[in-house]
C-alpha cells in the first residue's frame, strides 16, 4: 500500500498545489490558461510522440484492446441514455451530454501521468492506442447522438453530416491526435530521431506530467459544484464504479487482454470526468451545471478511488 501512496500522493499533490494557487490567487487567471495550453499543445504532444516511437513488439492484438474499449463505451453510453430518461426523468436532449460525462475520463491530463508512473514505459503501447481513439470516438458518438435527437425534435436543425464535418475538422488540428499519428508514421519509417532532436523532445516531454497536473488543479477551482444532485450522483457512480467494472469483465473474461493492457484500460476507465465532457455540454448548453459539478466532485473522489484501483491493478499487471 505504501507503494501505491507513493504513486498517487505526488500526482494529486501537484494537482492540489495548482488548485490552491488558483484559489488563493497566487497566480493570475491568465496563468492557468497559459500553463494548460503549454501542457496540452507542447509538452504532452512531445510525450506522446516519443511514446509512439518507443513502442516495442505488442504482447497481443491491438484490436482486442480497441474492441474492449468500444464494447465498454457502448454499454455505458446505453446505460446513461436510458437512465437519463427513466431514472432522472430528464429530456432526451440531455442524454448525449450526460453520457459524454459518464464515458469521457480525464485520460490525458491525469490518466497518462498515473499510468506512466504506476506501470512504467511498457505502458506506452496501450496508452497510445487508447488516447488515439478516445477523443475522436467520443466526440463523434456524442455529436451524432445530439444531432439525431435535435433533428427528431427540430427538423430545421443542422444535419448530422454537417455537424460531423466540423468535429472532424477540429480533430484534424487536435494537438493530442496529431503527435500520435506523426509518431506512428515516423516509427514505421525506421529513420530514428537525431540525438539533439530527441534530447529536445525528452526535455519537453519531461514537463508534460507536472504542467498537466498543475493546470488541471488550477482549472478545478473554476468549476461550479451545483446542479441536480441526482444527475451528479448518477454520473459519478457510473464513471468511477460501473465503467471500470464493465471494462474489467470485458478485458478479463471476454477479450482476454494481456495483464498490463488490462491494468491500463481499467485505470483509464476509472479516471474522473474529463474537461471535454464539460466543453461538449457547454457547446450544446445541456446539463452544463451537472457536468461541471461532476468534473470537480469525481476528481475529488478519485483521490481515494484511484489508490484503491491501483492497488488491485498492480497485482494484475505483475501477472505473467
Amino acid at each position: 500500500m505504501l507503494a501505491i501512496i507513493n504513486i498517487v500522493a505526488p500526482v494529486f499533490g501537484i494537482m492540489g498545489l495548482g488548485f490552491l494557487a488558483a484559489r488563493w490567487r497566487y497566480l493570475s487567471d491568465s496563468a492557468a490558461r497559459v500553463i494548460a495550453e503549454f501542457a496540452f499543445r507542447v509538452a504532452m504532444p512531445a510525450l506522446l510522440f516519443r511514446a509512439m516511437l518507443a513502442i516495442g513488439p505488442l504482447p497481443g492484438s491491438p484490436w482486442r484492446l480497441i474492441a474492449t474499449y468500444l464494447a465498454a463505451i457502448a454499454i455505458l453510453w446505453t446505460l446513461a441514455t436510458v437512465a437519463t430518461r427513466l431514472v432522472l426523468w430528464r429530456p432526451a436532449i440531455d442524454a448525449p451530454a450526460i453520457a459524454m460525462g459518464v464515458c469521457f475520463g480525464n485520460t490525458v491530463m491525469l490518466g497518462v501521468p498515473l499510468a506512466v508512473t504506476a506501470f512504467g514505459p511498457d505502458a506506452a503501447a496501450p496508452i497510445a492506442l487508447l488516447i488515439s481513439i478516445d477523443t475522436p470516438l467520443l466526440w463523434i458518438i456524442a455529436t451524432m447522438h445530439m444531432e439525431a435527437v435535435r433533428r427528431s425534435q427540430m427538423p430545421q436543425a443542422v444535419s448530422i453530416l454537417v455537424a460531423l464535418r466540423g468535429v472532424v475538422t477540429d480533430l484534424a488540428r487536435n494537438p493530442i491526435v496529431l503527435p500520435l499519428i506523426a509518431g506512428s508514421l515516423w516509427r514505421f519509417t525506421e529513420l530514428g530521431i537525431p540525438k539533439l532532436a530527441d534530447r529536445l523532445l525528452e526535455m519537453m516531454a519531461g514537463a508534460a506530467v507536472p504542467s498537466a497536473l498543475f493546470s488541471l488543479g488550477m482549472s478545478l477551482a473554476a468549476y461550479e459544484i451545483k446542479g441536480q444532485t441526482r444527475t451528479l450522483s448518477l454520473i459519478v457512480a457510473l464513471k468511477l464504479a460501473v465503467f471500470p467494472m464493465v471494462v474489467y469483465g470485458l478485458a478479463v473474461w471476454v477479450f482476454e487482454l494481456p495483464p498490463l493492457w488490462t491494468a491500463v484500460i481499467i485505470l483509464f476507465a476509472a479516471m474522473p470526468v474529463g474537461a471535454n465532457a464539460f466543453l461538449f455540454a457547454t457547446r450544446y448548453e445541456r446539463a452544463v451545471h451537472s457536468i461541471s459539478a461532476a468534473v470537480a466532485v469525481s476528481t475529488a473522489i478519485a483521490v481515494v478511488t484511484t489508490g484503491v484501483v491501483l492497488y488491485f491493478l498492480r497485482i494484475i499487471a505483475d501477472q505473467p
